[in-house]
């Protein structure tokens, strides 16, 4: 008998199916889990759509800008609610994370024109002259060939009215204006409540 292989039947009294044939045996299941299967799946679907849409939406550049900013292109603009000298409107700016506006072509003017309400008073803009050199605050020169000449003077500050750029002397009382970045947010940051502006 050595190396033979024997092989037993085990089956239990009164089972009629082998064990092999139980596997096989379909199970029934109710109508609605397939149903329910059916739903979860098109759920998990939609829910992949949004998330790809969401990220491609804040990948495109959601900017924020804070309360009472407005958002401009690449820029926050703000107009101040107090008046002052031209100092004191950098020094405002400068207190809010930002500076005085400096305009870098015509739609920018045209846009703080629009955000001034078309006034008749002059705003203090980031322009400044010192030795007959007209300067932003970010130290670039005027661009004369976008803007018109101003007279070269000593001493002045830049303002803005009416779409024209203007002289003063820097001690004279005036609203300003603002511009900082916006608040870029990132993909993760999507979803929870945030509204994002669009450029205008």
């Amino acid at each position: 008998m050595a190396g033979e292989i024997i092989y037993a039947d085990l089956r239990h009294p009164g089972d009629g199916f082998s064990s092999a044939e139980k596997r096989h045996a379909p199970a029934l299941c109710p109508r609605w889990h397939g149903v329910v299967l059916k739903v979860s799946g098109l759920g998990h679907l939609i829910l992949l759509v949004l998330v790809v849409v969401l990220s491609a939406w804040a990948c495109a550049g959601c900017k924020l800008c804070p309360q009472d900013w407005q958002l401009h292109g690449d820029r926050c603009y703000r107009l101040s609610k107090e008046t002052g000298n031209w100092n004191q409107g950098k020094k405002g700016c400068e207190n809010q994370g930002s500076q005085l506006a400096m305009l870098r072509d015509k739609k920018e003017e045209e846009y703080i024109k629009n955000i001034t309400g078309g006034r008749t008073q002059p705003v203090w803009i980031g322009l400044l002259s010192s030795h007959r050199k007209w300067r932003w605050v970010d130290n670039t020169s005027l661009n004369t060939k976008m803007f018109h000449t101003l007279p070269e003077v000593d001493e002045g500050c830049g303002t803005l009215k009416n779409k024209v750029l203007e002289v003063d002397i820097c001690n004279a009382e005036h609203e300003w204006v603002c511009q900082k970045h916006p608040f870029q947010l990132s993909p993760s940051m999507v979803g929870g409540g945030e509204k994002c502006d669009s450029s205008v």
